[in-house]
């Protein structure tokens, strides 16, 4: 076990803002810094410059919870584990200034908390193999130079929905659906500030024109527009699925999010609310299939990290968001390997909403005893527990260990 004296530093790589302190997820780095000394750690921050030609890291943060109550500038210290919780790719600057922070003859892949998953397309094809998760999976299409967005209308009359192959917060996603109007389309969706937007086509030459300036900006996937909605607001299940202290996965809990009126997603960065997902769906769908859902999700749960391991690394947290439609069958909507937690703070369980930040640091902590108890000063292939080990207790909504 590592002791109070013994103290490691975890680095948390977040973007870089403006204002004070200069980075994004205040508040997560602040909850991890706060209860990091219970597992022989300290959190350094590390704001990583958005634009690659500023990609020079000038300082860490460390927060002082004792006393001042703030966050402090600090030049960076070693640092024995890395947590990245940027999302878009460090750039070759920013990582070997990271490592040159490491201990001698580390990496960052070596000594990285967590892998980050790919883009969304690389996923599906990562869990479209045979096996029970092809029921869940929505028919996805990767969007080329060429788009045959008639035919694929025509096999899914009640409208296509695209998103970027790599995206968040359901910005700049799209319905491209057929108007009562004869030979006329309309799309409507959120742009890239997350404000809705809709425009209508009267000419097919149009669409086509439309689709591909935004294919020729970001690439896209396109899938079948499935109504995923209650009382006219579109809703999907957040399953927050993170390694425990002993380098298990297990499921920390399930929350609905709820999107406003009228919108095509649910993310609360479009004005969503967050729900306990028992309750939610059992008014939307009866006790037995609300018990049903939460049944097929733990299963989903125990098959999806092996899954994507094996593929694309040691992972630590994922969150895997769900649909279910009108009938009440369950839709695998996506897959994050940097989840927020925004919407567990808004759940009326206490202890669930404190494991998603203690989780992180107990998993921290367990890949940091490997490095101890090997006793080696050459690096180390940290383990990978989506072996046997790796997934012995799938809970909802929370669990006893951490």
């Amino acid at each position: 076990m590592l002791t109070s004296t013994q103290r490691y530093t975890m680095a948390v790589l977040v973007r870089e803002t403006t204002g004070a302190p200069p980075f994004a997820d205040e508040y997560f780095c602040r909850r991890l810094s706060v209860g990091s000394s219970r597992y022989g750690m300290r959190i350094v921050v590390i704001p990583i410059p958005s634009s690659l030609s500023e990609s020079y890291i000038r300082r860490g943060y460390i927060y002082d919870w004792k006393n001042q109550k703030q966050w402090l500038a600090v030049h960076i210290p070693t640092i024995d584990l890395v947590m990245n919780r940027c999302l878009r790719p460090l750039s070759r600057r920013a990582r070997q200034q990271i490592e040159a922070c490491l201990p001698p003859a580390c990496s960052l892949r070596e000594r990285s908390w967590s892998a980050s998953l790919p883009g969304k397309w690389d996923i599906y094809q990562a869990l479209s193999g045979p096996g029970p998760l092809r029921k869940v999976l929505i028919p996805t299409s990767r969007v080329g130079s060429s788009i045959p967005w008639e035919s694929w209308l025509a096999r899914w009359p009640k409208g296509l929905f695209f998103k970027p192959a790599s995206g968040t917060h359901g910005k700049n996603t799209f319905r491209l659906s057929t108007l009562e109007t004869p030979s006329a389309w309309i799309v409507e969706g959120r742009n890239a500030d997350n404000e809705y937007f809709h425009q209508t086509f009267q000419q097919a030459s149009d669409v086509s024109s439309w689709l591909e300036s935004h294919q020729a900006v970001q690439k896209m996937i396109v899938q079948p527009y499935l109504e995923l909605s209650h009382f006219g607001r579109v809703f999907d299940i957040r399953a927050l699925l993170q390694k425990n202290g002993h380098g298990r996965w297990t499921l920390t809990g399930c929350m609905v999010r709820e999107g406003p009126e009228g919108s095509l997603t649910s993310n609360l960065h479009g004005g969503g609310t967050a729900y306990p997902a028992d309750e939610y769906l059992t008014e939307r769908y009866g006790t037995d299939q609300a018990a049903l859902l939460l049944q097929q999700i733990r299963h989903a749960a125990a098959l999806i990290p092996p899954l994507l391991e094996s593929r694309f690394g040691r992972l630590a947290e994922m969150g895997l968001d769900f649909g279910a439609d009108a009938d009440g069958r369950l839709w695998l909507i996506e897959v994050n390997s940097k989840p927020g937690r925004t919407s567990f703070a808004e759940a009326k369980d206490e202890h669930m909403h404190a494991l998603t930040y203690t989780r992180p640091l107990a998993y921290a902590r367990y890949l940091l005893q490997q490095i101890v108890l090997a006793d080696v000063s050459r690096p180390m292939k940290m383990p990978n527990s989506s072996s046997k080990a790796g997934l012995k207790r799938i809970l909802i909504p929370g669990g006893q260990g951490l």
